[in-house]
Formats: structure tokens, sequence, C-alpha cells
């Protein structure tokens, strides 16, 4: 895989640099007119926002072309989510470092397609979201709890 992303010899993470999910280009989605739900279909802004951690988890075990990746994300009960919402985030993790994409290849039926790979700073970003994720799902627990006891 030929690597797009030139190396920038300043580009390790340090400590003044952030990342949150949600932030880059199209932060703003979600203000103004239909609250950004009109890309949202049947799923919360919820949904939308595990496909990014997914994308990354699913790249650490291998490089995956787009139509891979849609099918990792139905297989998690995801699929519904537009494709052009998962490609966006792709280039959106790109440009920031995340990941790395070159053309395949191989010889294959059809045009090349482009294939993903995490970088080092996406495997660091991923470990980090991990543990809000774990987090999270402590809080949703709970919430769930006083659900239950109100019941």
């Amino acid at each position: 895989m030929r690597n797009n992303r030139e190396q920038d010899p300043d580009s390790s993470p340090d400590s003044t640099r952030s990342f949150h999910f949600g932030s880059g280009r199209g932060g703003a989605r979600g203000r103004g007119r239909g609250r950004g739900r009109h890309w949202l279909g049947d799923y919360s802004l919820v949904d939308v926002r595990l496909v990014e951690p997914a994308l990354l988890a699913f790249l650490k075990t291998e490089n995956l072309h787009g139509y891979a990746l849609l099918e990792k994300l139905d297989s998690i009960g995801l699929g519904g989510i537009n494709p052009s919402v998962v490609y966006r985030k792709l280039r959106d993790y790109e440009a920031i470092g995340l990941v790395e994409s070159g053309w395949d290849e191989e010889k294959s039926q059809g045009p090349p397609r482009r294939v993903y790979a995490i970088t080092d700073d996406g495997k660091q970003v991923l470990e980090m979201v991990s543990q809000s994720l774990q987090e999270t799902r402590e809080r949703i627990e709970t919430i769930l709890q006083e659900i239950g006891r109100l019941g």
C-alpha cells in the first residue's frame, strides 16, 4: 500500500495536541435548521458517534477499504448509517493523521480501491477513547439501573 500522506517530522503526538471525537471539519453539524438530523435516518446521534471509534478499532486489526468498513459497521448494528458520513470521517481522520490510505495494488475487478490503515497516532487516540467508552458504559449502566428502579 502506498502512503498518500507525507511524513511530517513534527507530527509526533505531544501533550499540547488533543483530539475529541466530533471535532474537526463539520464541527458545526447539529446546529441550525434540522439540527443535523437530515443524514441520520433512524439512528441517533449516539449511533453516529459510535462509528468514530469503531472505524479505528476495525483498522487496528487490519487494513480495510471503505466498503469492508461499512460491512463491519453493519455487523455491529450500525449498517444504516449513511456511507457518506463514514467516508467523510475517514477523510477527516486522514487529515489529522489518525489513518493513512493508499490504493490497493492487487488486481481486482473494477477500479482500484482506497485502503485505510491506522497510524501510531490513531492507536494512541483509540486507547484514550477506550477508557472514555468504559466510563460512559458505567454511566449508562447506572442510568439503566435508575430506570429499572422507577418501573
